[in-house]
């Protein structure tokens, strides 16, 4: 049994910002790596996998990419990017499985996506309709709601929350796609998210905020072009150093074989949620809070769920916002983002003209 204590806020936050993470970044993934500065349709914010909640037989797996719609990302999917959904079923952490989204320029304002699994033609349709896949699932993209859900500024102020959502009213790009859970070859998986260049892994994302409040800095880039099979061996040490500091070596000892690979587990056969999968509602900051700390009592930031409801059905995530000035939590990003591009070197690919 893991030795469970509290830890005074103010230590946990300096704690955070001494280990891992550039003030401010704790923003699920969010712009976690400088590769990803201004390129909002590279960058992988978040990834859900759940069991339907309208068919048992079914499980849901969502990708959010173009963090702040509108003031800090375009709208569009990049049409040099290919956008993957990476299935485990072997327990290796080496993909069986890849669902991979490609998309055409925009056309009055709509696109063209085209998916394969495995190579093979799965779906093709238009951005913000719902389009049937080959093995009986539903697949559909376009702009939402951002269903990720944070008190960001109280967690820059040493942790002290405030329960203001700075994503609210956010909104993002998704690629949801339903499937038949038999076809993921489970029922225990691990799925994770990547985004490419059809040569070049540009980010990757498994349970949220691994990158971003556990790895250095200085390799955050070099961990989001890394293959999750390889984690453990490459960054190991520096995982267990971050959840040390946070908390006590046996705590770090027992949770860095649970966190690492990057890999979200998920057992298709069970609606229970975070760390079984994630659904859109899990409280995943909180959750991952009070585990790094090791604390014997929660930890929230006063935000218990997202800002508008989620539907009950298939895309199940909230309409899209009207999208409003730039929020004090995207000027936030900005200004890290910013930051990033400072010390960044980039690649001729993320240079030209990007919606």
């Amino acid at each position: 049994m893991l030795r469970r204590f509290s830890l005074p806020l103010a230590l946990v936050a300096a704690a955070l910002a001494a280990t891992a993470a550039p003030p401010g970044a704790l923003a699920s993934d969010h712009l976690d790596a400088p590769n990803l500065s201004g390129v909002g349709a590279l960058d992988i914010n978040d990834l859900y996998a759940f069991q339907s909640p309208t068919n048992a037989n079914n499980s849901v797996l969502i990708m959010t990419v173009n963090p702040f719609v509108g003031s800090l990302s375009g709208s569009t999917f990049d049409t040099s990017t290919t956008y993957e959904f990476q299935i485990d079923n072997t327990g290796d952490a080496v993909a069986d499985l890849t669902y991979a989204a490609t998309f055409a320029a925009p056309v009055a304002g709509v696109q063209t996506g085209t998916v394969t699994l495995n190579g093979s033609a799965y779906a093709a349709g238009a951005t913000g309709a719902t389009i049937a896949t080959s093995g009986g699932g539903q697949l559909t993209f376009g702009v939402f709601d951002d269903p990720f859900f944070f008190d960001l500024a109280g967690f820059n102020n040493g942790l002290a929350f405030t329960g203001d959502d700075a994503f609210a009213g956010a909104n993002v790009s998704a690629i949801v796609l339903e499937v038949p859970s038999s076809e993921l070859g489970g029922p225990n998986i691990g799925v994770w998210a990547r985004t490419t260049d059809g040569t070049n892994q540009i980010d990757r994302v498994g349970r949220p905020a691994i990158n971003t409040v556990l790895i250095p800095s200085a390799r955050k880039q070099e961990f989001n072009e890394a293959a999750p099979a390889g984690d453990f061996a490459a960054f190991g040490s520096d995982v267990n150093s971050a959840i040390a500091g946070l908390s006590n070596q046996p705590n770090a000892d027992a949770l860095t074989p649970i966190l690492l690979p990057d890999v979200l587990t998920f057992d298709t056969s069970s609606s229970a949620g975070f760390l079984n999968g994630r659904q859109l509602a899990d409280d995943v900051i909180d959750a991952e809070l009070t585990l790094l700390t090791g604390s014997a009592s929660p930890i929230g930031d006063g935000v218990d769920a997202n800002d508008v409801a989620f539907r009950s059905a298939f895309p199940y995530l909230a309409p899209a916002n009207p999208v409003p000035e730039p929020a004090a939590a995207a000027l936030l990003v900005c200004a890290i983002a910013g930051g990033w591009g400072l010390r960044k070197r980039r690649r001729s690919l993320h240079y030209g003209a990007r919606d």
